[in-house]
């Protein structure tokens, strides 16, 4: 029988989401916990890749389990999972779910702070910078809001057959006053790399790196940003925070 796992992670301690070999990965883990738990090789099937550091607070993967379960799996597979992989529920599902292909919706949140915080520099990236100037970052929040092409802010372009998205919500939020940020978007896709390029490019503006003119061409013509600003954002800022199918939608306390 087919489930779907709802999960979350902190990925601090992980090379992403999927099964590498010589290097430990969420997928791994959970993988070889649950073949553990139940006595048979077991595959999962994740909702999409995250990148090494990168954190969950809301992921689905899909699971196909020939034994019964009759037993609480959710509290076992957690005594057996380490304290930064949770699963919150084992979900049966139609045996032609999928939990990558079927998402039609994702979201995202990237927390950074500019003010030196040790307590949060697993979680919230880190900017050795003294000022962002957010009336120069709110109009290129504006520019992304109209684009459709991210070729220009993808690490791997050619990989896809096209690089349209469509954004739902965009918004680059001041937390505490030239201290912390938080950035929250919402599409029907994502390309490699494309939110941490967004954060950095973002960055760079408010910073008087690159200016708006620059930026918003860049984009129109769908060509590089060049060597200068190639640099992604810091990855331990960014959490996947929902997924939203046709037919499952779970919201995160």
């Amino acid at each position: 029988m087919r489930y779907f796992l709802h999960l979350a992670y902190q990925g601090k301690n992980y090379r992403g989401w999927q099964r590498q070999s010589n290097v430990i990965s969420i997928q791994q883990v959970i993988e070889d916990s649950i073949s553990k738990m139940l006595k048979e090789k077991v595959y999962i099937h994740g909702c999409g890749r995250t990148d090494s550091g990168v954190h969950a607070t809301q992921y689905f993967a899909h699971i196909d389990i020939s034994k019964d379960i009759d037993f609480d799996f959710v509290r076992r597979i957690n005594l057996i999972l380490p304290h930064d992989i949770s699963i919150y529920e084992l979900i049966p599902v139609e045996e032609d779910f999928h939990a990558q292909h079927d998402a039609k919706v994702r979201s995202y949140t990237y927390y950074m702070h500019i003010k030196k915080i040790p307590s949060k520099s697993d979680t919230s990236a880190y900017y050795k910078i003294d000022k962002l100037d957010m009336d120069k970052i709110k109009p290129a929040i504006g520019i992304l809001r109209e684009t459709k092409d991210f070729r220009s802010l993808c690490k791997s372009p050619d990989i896809y057959k096209h690089t349209l998205c469509n954004i739902y919500q965009l918004d680059f939020i001041e937390q505490n006053e030239n201290i912390s940020y938080r950035l929250e978007i919402k599409a029907d896709r994502f390309l490699r790399g494309m939110i941490r390029y967004i954060v950095a490019r973002l960055i760079d503006i408010g910073t008087d790196k690159l200016s708006l003119e620059e930026f918003s061409s860049t984009l129109s013509s769908r060509s590089d940003f060049g060597c200068k600003f190639q640099r992604p954002g810091y990855p331990q800022g960014l959490y996947l925070s929902k997924v939203e199918y046709p037919y499952l939608v779970r919201d995160i306390e």
